[in-house]
C-alpha cells in the first residue's frame, strides 16, 4: 500500500466511499454473480449514497432499517446507502431460522427491512408477523436510488449510532452491539494503515456481509486500496472460486483452514503423495528459515488448488492451532492470525507482515488500549461499543470501570502481543485446581480427518470430548479412541480427553458456522 493511501483517516464510511468514488471512480467493485447489479463503481457507489437521504425521507423510511440475503453488491450498496444517509443499518445473519429473524426485527426495534429476492419467502411470514414492518426487495431499493433526483449528505455525528449487529450467540440470546461512526471510522482508519492491501491484490469474500469481521477487513479495503474484491455466492462454490478469481488474499475463520488443509492433506494420501508432501513441507520451512522459499517450485500444483496467488491469509473468530499456520506458511501463504469481537467493531489485534508471532493474535491496534484483568481480556477505546441496544443490564455487566470485559481469557508477552486462550465461559475446572480451554482441545482435534464437529467440556471430573464424525472416514467408536489418543499424546496428562461421546447429528450452529454450546 502507498503512503498516501495508509495515512488516510476516516470519520466514518461515508468518507470512505467519497475516497473510493474520487480514487477509483471507474473501478469496479463487489463483483458478483448477481446479473441485475454484478458489480457497482466507485463513482455509482457515490451517486447512490448521495440519494439516499432523498429516498428514505420521501418513502417515509423509519430510523432503523435492517438488511438481510447472500453476499451481493446489491447487499453492499444498500447497506453503504442507509449508513451513508444517517440511518442505523441492521446487518442480519443470512439464513437464521424465521422466529430469530423476528426476534432481532423487533428487539432491534426495525421499521424497515430490505432483502434479497431469494429471501421474499422470509420476508412476506416476517411481514405478517410484524404488521408495522416495511419490507422492499434490494433491487427495488438500488433502483430507486438510481432515479433520484435530491442528492444531499446529512451531518453524521461521531457518537451517533450507525450500525447495530447482533453477536453470534454461540452461549446464549444474540446481543445487539451499537456501533457508532466514531467506533467504525476510528476502527478502519487504524486497519488500513496495518493489513497487507494494494490495488493489486484480488480478494474472496468468504464470510458472511453481516460479519463485522469482513466488512471492516476486506470489504473496506477494496475500497479503501482499490483492489479487485469478488464476492462468493456460497459454500458450495468456495473452491470453484478459488480457482477461477484466483485471490491473493483470504480473510477468514479457522474452521474454513482446517477444511482447506484437509481437503489437501487428503489430495496427497489419495495421490500416494502424503510422505512426499511432509518432507517437501519440512525441507521449506527450513529453506525459509534462512531466507530461501521454494514453495512456488516445491507446490505449484497444490497451489493451484487455492488459486495459485494466495499470498495471505487474515484468519479471526476463534482459536487457531499454530501447527496450522506453520503448514501454510511452508506453502507460502502467510496467515496473520488476529482477535476481535463485535463490540469492539470488532478487530482488537492482529499479526503484522513481518512481523508474524505465531502462537498469538499479534499487537492491539492503535485505536484501543488493551489490559489483562483476572486473566480476562478487557478493552477501551475509540473502536469500543457504547453497549446494547436497549439492554442497560447486559452493558452494565460488560461495560465497566471505563473497560469493555470481553469474556476471553488471554496473556500478553514481554513484547505486547495478546495470545486468546479461550472464552472463560468454557473454562473446564478441574479437581486438581487445574484450569484447562476446552477450545485448545477442539482445534487440534478438528486437524484430525472426519472429525466435523468437536465441544470439549468438563462432566464427572473427567475432560469430555463430543463428537459428530463422517462415518465413512471414522467408521466406529475404536476409529475415534485411536485419533484422541493421537491428541492425548501430545498433551500434559491433566488436559487429557478422559471420555468420549459420538452423535449422531450435527451440533446446531449460528450463521457463522460456530457451534451452539448449551
Amino acid at each position: 500500500m502507498n503512503d498516501a493511501a495508509a495515512s488516510l483517516r476516516y470519520t466514518d464510511l461515508r468518507a470512505l466511499v467519497e475516497h473510493a468514488a474520487k480514487r477509483f471512480p471507474d473501478t469496479d467493485f463487489f463483483l458478483c454473480a448477481d446479473e441485475k447489479l454484478p458489480s457497482v463503481t466507485g463513482a455509482e457507489l457515490y451517486d447512490l449514497c448521495k440519494r439516499a437521504a432523498g429516498v428514505l425521507n420521501r418513502i417515509g423510511a423509519p430510523r432503523h432499517i435492517a438488511v438481510i440475503g447472500p453476499s451481493s453488491a446489491a447487499w453492499l450498496a444498500s447497506y453503504f446507502a442507509v449508513l451513508s444517509a444517517g440511518r442505523v443499518i441492521v446487518p442480519l445473519h443470512d439464513g437464521i431460522q424465521q422466529q430469530e429473524l423476528e426476534d432481532c426485527i423487533q428487539s432491534a426495534d426495525c421499521g424497515m427491512l430490505l432483502y434479497d429476492g431469494r429471501r421474499d419467502r422470509a420476508a412476506a411470514v416476517l411481514s405478517q408477523a410484524v404488521p408495522s414492518l416495511r419490507t422492499m426487495e434490494l433491487h427495488t431499493f438500488v433502483e430507486l436510488l438510481q432515479k433520484e433526483k435530491d442528492e444531499f449528505f446529512p451531518e453524521l455525528k461521531p457518537e451517533a449510532v450507525a450500525a447495530m449487529y447482533f453477536t453470534s450467540g454461540t452461549t446464549g440470546k444474540p446481543r445487539c452491539v451499537m456501533l457508532t461512526h466514531r467506533n467504525i471510522g476510528s476502527q478502519i482508519s487504524t486497519l488500513m494503515e496495518i493489513l497487507p492491501l494494494s490495488e493489486c491484490d484480488v480478494g474472496l469474500s468468504l464470510l458472511p456481509l453481516s460479519h463485522t469481521f469482513e466488512m471492516m477487513t476486506l470489504i473496506v479495503g477494496a475500497l479503501h486500496c482499490g483492489g479487485t474484491l469478488y464476492l462468493n455466492e456460497s459454500v458450495r462454490t468456495v473452491k470453484k472460486n478459488l480457482r477461477e478469481k484466483q485471490p491473493t488474499i483470504l480473510v477468514t475463520v479457522p474452521l474454513i483452514l482446517q477444511t482447506l488443509h484437509k481437503e489437501i492433506v487428503n489430495a496427497a494420501r489419495k495421490q500416494g503423495r502424503l510422505k512426499a508432501l511432509q518432507r517437501a513441507l519440512r525441507f521449506n520451512a527450513l529453506a525459509q528459515r534462512v531466507g530461501l522459499d521454494l514453495s512456488a517450485r516445491l507446490f505449484g500444483k497444490l497451489r493451484a488448488f487455492l488459486g495459485g496467488r494466495l499470498k495471505t491469509v487474515i484468519c479471526g473468530g476463534a482459536v487457531l492451532d499454530p501447527e496450522l499456520i506453520r503448514f501454510f506458511k511452508a506453502l507460502g501463504i502467510e496467515v496473520l492470525q488476529g482477535y476481535g469481537i463485535t463490540e469492539c467493531s470488532p478487530v482488537v489485534a492482529v499479526n503484522r507482515p513481518g512481523k508474524n508471532v505465531i502462537g498469538s493474535v499479534g499487537l492491539p491496534l492503535h485505536c484501543c488500549t488493551v489490559q489483562i484483568l483476572d486473566r480476562e481480556i478487557c478493552v477501551r477505546g475509540d473502536s469500543v461499543s457504547p453497549g446494547y441496544y436497549k439492554d442497560p443490564q447486559a452493558t452494565e455487566a460488560q461495560f465497566r470501570d471505563g473497560w469493555f470485559h470481553t469474556g476471553d481469557l488471554g496473556r500478553m508477552d514481554q513484547s505486547g502481543n495478546l495470545y486468546f486462550k479461550g472464552r472463560i465461559k468454557n473454562l473446564i475446572i478441574l479437581a486438581n485446581g487445574e484450569n484447562v480451554s476446552p477450545e485448545e482441545l477442539e482445534e487440534k482435534l478438528y486437524q484430525a480427518d472426519g472429525i466435523l464437529d468437536a465441544v470439549v467440556y468438563g462432566k464427572d471430573g473427567k475432560i469430555t470430548a463430543e463428537l459428530f464424525v463422517d462415518r465413512r472416514l471414522i467408521p466406529d467408536l475404536p476409529a475415534v479412541r485411536r485419533i484422541v489418543s493421537g491428541v492425548n499424546s501430545t498433551l500434559p496428562a491433566f488436559k487429557r480427553i478422559g471420555e468420549i461421546v459420538l452423535r449422531e447429528t450435527e451440533f446446531e450452529k449460528t450463521a457463522t458456522r460456530k457451534i451452539k454450546r448449551s
